[in-house]
């Protein structure tokens, strides 16, 4: 294959598009952010509490968070590409399977539990774990260009789906939203490439250098890797736990559907610019400052989701907390290659990326329990900033990166955005 630096500028370009593509329609655009569009339809067919509804939500999140290091060592030992055309086209099955809902809460969790199994390949999980192969000195570059493909499907997503339930019902969007998924998927496949050596390909774009980085028993005898863990465990929960809430909780204030999609809408406005920001950034300055700074933001957010009854404040809030949902996308695979290099890095990115769905599985049912309780999302509205708070110092702790400056060889897009 040619390795002139036009050739390859357009092989760096097309990993980071079909990266960006695949994670437009995987599972956290698809499943994940349009979650709160499908509460209030099923709810009022299915007779359930908002925290029956948010079931889904979270089982998807613990289906992720026990898979996650599983994926890890797949992609270790297979390639990232390979585990995401198999997680994707069974993702898409299975979120089109959740069209046939009869009301059975061991279905309803059962089903959820399989489509974030297999959503996970289809997740940064997977996608991002190609990027690093390939980057070094402008990888937070790559990572803000490709997740910006996850923030627009967080825009577009929950729009669709609300449109697709308003027209033909909640049972035929999940079908359509399922289908959508797989094809996607495909022709984002076509544009992805791996240089690991332990991806089976026979001939490589360019020599590969030795892989370097921590091993698998010192990375897992460290404190820095379970700091991340438990770190990203908390900073979701503060977040991610009220994506399946958020239309609802716009309705709670006399807001119509319509405006609670564009509140989730405006959350994936927010992503896409944080995943740009966080990736600008992080090629400057380190990123404990760079995630304390995000999680600060998303703590006045949520603030100001509490305090404000104004629709504009509101939808800026919302717009907020989709910078810190964006910020930790880039965050997880970032630290992992900057402390523990990509000796295992598949490995300990499940890891690390496993307690950052935990968050995920832990705080919506815990959001709708107090809600159907207490009828309200103040104690949540009240905690949460305190945890981004306390998120944010945690990985402030982590001190200095593995090396002293992150360098590698340089690449021909690099040497082109420098």
């Amino acid at each position: 294959m040619s390795t002139t630096p036009t050739t390859s500028n357009s092989v760096y370009a097309a990993i980071v598009f079909g990266a960006a593509l695949g994670m437009f329609a995987g599972y956290p655009p698809i499943f994940n952010a349009t979650s709160g569009i499908f509460m209030q339809p099923l709810a009022a067919e299915f007779h359930w509490g908002r925290s029956e509804v948010a079931l889904s939500y979270s089982s998807s999140m613990l289906g992720i968070a026990l898979i996650s290091p599983l994926v890890g060592l797949l992609m270790d030992r297979f390639g990232a590409r390979r585990v995401i055309l198999v997680s994707a086209i069974i993702f898409g099955m299975c979120t089109a399977a959740m069209s046939l809902q009869t009301g059975d809460k061991a279905m309803w969790v059962g089903l959820s539990l399989l489509v974030g199994i297999f959503g996970a390949g289809t997740s940064v999980l997977g996608y991002l774990a190609i990027l690093p192969q390939w980057f070094d000195k402008r990888l937070g570059l790559a990572l803000a260009i490709a997740m910006c493909g996850l923030g627009a499907g967080t825009v577009v997503m929950p729009s669709l789906a609300q449109v697709l339930i308003s027209s033909y019902g909640w049972r035929t969007a999940y079908v359509a939203l399922g289908i959508c998924s797989i094809v996607v998927a495909l022709v984002a496949f076509f544009f992805l490439r791996e240089r690991a050596p332990n991806t089976g390909s026979k001939k490589a774009t360019r020599p590969l250098a030795p892989v370097e980085g921590m091993s698998l028993a010192d990375g897992l005898r460290s404190w820095k890797l379970w700091t991340m863990f438990v770190a990203f465990a908390i900073a979701s929960a503060a977040t991610l736990s009220l994506n399946p809430h958020f239309p609802a909780m716009f309705g709670d204030k006399g807001f119509t559907p319509e405006d609670g999609a564009k509140a989730a809408s405006l959350v994936g406005i927010g992503l896409i610019t944080g995943r740009l920001l966080t990736g600008i950034l992080l090629d400057r300055i380190r990123g404990s400052y760079v995630a304390a700074a995000f999680f600060l933001i998303g703590a006045c957010g949520l603030i100001m989701i509490k305090t404000s009854t104004s629709y504009p404040i509101l939808l800026m809030a919302a717009a907020m907390v989709g910078l810190t949902i964006g910020a930790e996308g880039d965050l997880i695979s970032y630290l992992v290659k900057s402390y523990f290099g990509m000796r295992s890095f598949g490995t300990f990115y499940g890891i690390a990326f496993a307690g950052y769905a935990l968050g995920g599985v832990i705080g919506p049912v815990v959001v709708g329990k107090l809600f159907d309780l207490q009828k309200s999302y103040d104690t949540v509205l009240l905690a949460f900033p305190w945890m981004l708070a306390i998120a944010g110092l945690a990985l402030l702790s982590l001190g200095k990166y593995r090396n002293a400056s992150i360098d590698g060889a340089s690449d021909s897009l690099e040497s082109a955005t420098a």
